[in-house]
């Protein structure tokens, strides 16, 4: 069974390890729409102001059992990834560390998604967006004090879709929560989650993402792009995780190159 999320979206989130809730007062009515407006200003302009890029996204799958949290690793995959005009294109250089075959069997169907890169972003706080925003909580993630608003979109304002093969699609409610420096609005972690009201033909439960961001150069310019990802799903078979590196970024160029220097299998 091939499960495709077109906008990403992980179980019920875990708290990460680098994110520490901070004990703080929450800000008055007035500061909370400052920050939103400076978020929401943030999120208009995200994907617009990306450059064309390549980089190299490694994506690590795993599968457990239905009631198992006893994740058992499968492929590792690499791809060449193009970012151009505001579209994700992927090309799977090596499986496990080798060559890729595209007769091989891979080890397991696997749980793929996309749009890492500013959908998910762009749904939540464009100027299209229908999400409602409410205070969550001070939180700390790699020594930054963030802001985290909890978001949710009614099923008849989503967007988001989830597809089972070729045999089912849906659009879907979700909900998440967007973390986000107070002063600057600029999102360094973004979380969705479909957790309800999944019609039965798509044989899944639960759906949802963390996406994590930091400075990356390219060219002679610093942008905030993805760094880590995370995308999980229940479904009636079992558990599925994909865990995702982006790394090598790189001006995108007609005679761009990326070299592929591991393959990470053994993490």
């Amino acid at each position: 069974m091939r499960l495709l999320v077109l906008f990403p979206l992980v179980l019920p989130f875990a708290l990460a390890q680098d994110a520490v809730p901070v004990q703080d007062s929450a800000p008055g009515a007035d500061e909370q729409d400052r920050m939103l407006q400076k978020i929401e200003a943030y999120g208009a302009h995200y994907v617009s102001s990306l450059p064309d890029f390549l980089c190299v996204q490694v994506t690590r799958h795993f599968q457990a059992a239905l009631n198992s949290n006893r994740f058992h690793k499968g492929d590792t995959i690499t791809e060449k990834l193009s970012f151009h005009d505001g579209e994700e294109k992927r090309t799977v250089d090596l499986v496990n560390g080798k060559p890729a075959d595209g007769g091989r069997r891979p080890w397991h169907e696997r749980f793929t998604s996309e749009g890492e890169f500013g959908i998910l972003i762009d749904r939540v706080l464009g100027p299209q967006s229908y999400a409602n925003f409410t205070w969550s909580h001070w939180e700390t993630v790699r020594g930054k004090r963030l802001a985290v608003f909890d978001y949710s979109v009614d099923r008849d304002r989503s967007t988001l879709h989830l597809q089972l093969s070729d045999l089912a699609r849906a659009v879907l409610a979700y909900h998440g929560s967007v973390f986000a420096d107070p002063a600057t609005g600029v999102v360094w972690r973004i979380t969705e989650a479909v957790t309800k009201d999944i019609p039965p033909e798509l044989q899944t439960r639960e759906v949802s993402t963390v996406i994590d961001y930091d400075e990356t150069t390219i060219g002679d310019r610093q942008y905030l792009l993805p760094v880590t990802a995370t995308v999980s799903a229940i479904t009636w078979e079992g558990r599925t995780r994909n865990e995702m590196d982006f790394r090598n970024y790189r001006k995108f160029g007609a005679d761009s190159v990326i070299h592929f220097e591991g393959s990470d299998q053994g993490k």
